[in-house]
């Protein structure tokens, strides 16, 4: 614990001083694409998040104009291969969360089926071919983060900007800038340093680039359920959608 200054104007002083680290940080001065310290999310159930390492990011739009044809033409779960096989939906999207006033769940948790920690430093996966547009390690709530950006490119012509967003990792295994196919290997789980349960935080959002939030809000706006966008344009030998993933859960005395 940390001693406050016996003079008060120090004490004020040195607030001050805080304040402006803080600034600083948010704001990136001096630091390109680089950034350490404090990095405040925009949700105060969260507040000041200290980051135990960098945030690394780049533009991934140049990259993807270079590569004209390298869009996500179909999708697949980031765990578990095709199916998600043996994991299941600890926590929906749009889940109102009592811990978080209230706020819905922006993204899916994914669990392993074997419960615990047992998929911890389990693989997790592009859930379709896209450019990594960040890494971070942002400690508190998230812990270490990828979001990748891809082009959806549907039959009949139209192209749709999406992003995905893979947090609470164990590692991260690709470089911003890095073009990743659909099923590649892209880190593994993790628990936040300690902070939950092993387990992965997926989002998926039709607004690119957009402040990376709290995880949970009082609008979903800018945020798309990937189960449900997977029941489209996903794998299509076999059906599925949310409830099947929970019921499996339930069955297995794991939720």
């Amino acid at each position: 614990m940390s001693r406050r200054p016996a003079n008060k104007n120090n004490w004020f002083r040195s607030k001050t001083i805080i304040f402006l680290f803080h600034t600083i940080s948010i704001l990136g001065l001096g630091s390109g694409c680089v950034s350490r310290g404090y990095s405040y999310q925009g949700n105060p159930l969260f507040g000041w998040m200290e980051a135990s390492g960098e945030v690394r990011t780049t533009d991934p739009f140049p990259i993807l104009k270079r590569y004209p044809t390298f869009h996500a033409i179909d999708f697949e779960f980031p765990v578990g291969g095709k199916y998600a096989d043996g994991y299941y939906l600890a926590q929906k999207f749009g889940t109102e969360n009592a811990k978080f006033g209230g706020r819905k769940h922006l993204g899916e948790d994914w669990n392993a089926l074997t419960g615990g920690d047992s998929d911890f430093a389990a693989p997790v996966y592009a859930f379709g071919n896209g450019v990594v547009s960040e890494i971070a390690d942002y400690g508190g709530g998230w812990g270490k983060v990828v979001r990748i950006v891809h082009i959806q490119n549907l039959a009949n012509g139209n192209i749709y900007h999406l992003e995905t967003v893979y947090a609470h990792l164990h590692t991260i295994d690709v470089e911003p800038g890095q073009l990743v196919k659909k099923t590649e290997w892209i880190g593994t789980i993790g628990d936040a340093e300690g902070s939950y349960p092993a387990h992965l935080h997926f989002e998926l959002r039709s607004k690119v680039g957009a402040p990376l939030g709290g995880g949970y809000g009082l609008s979903t706006d800018g945020f798309l359920p990937p189960t449900r966008w997977l029941m489209q344009y996903g794998p299509k030998e076999k059906s599925f959608n949310e409830e099947t993933f929970q019921w499996i859960g339930e069955k297995n005395g794991t939720l």
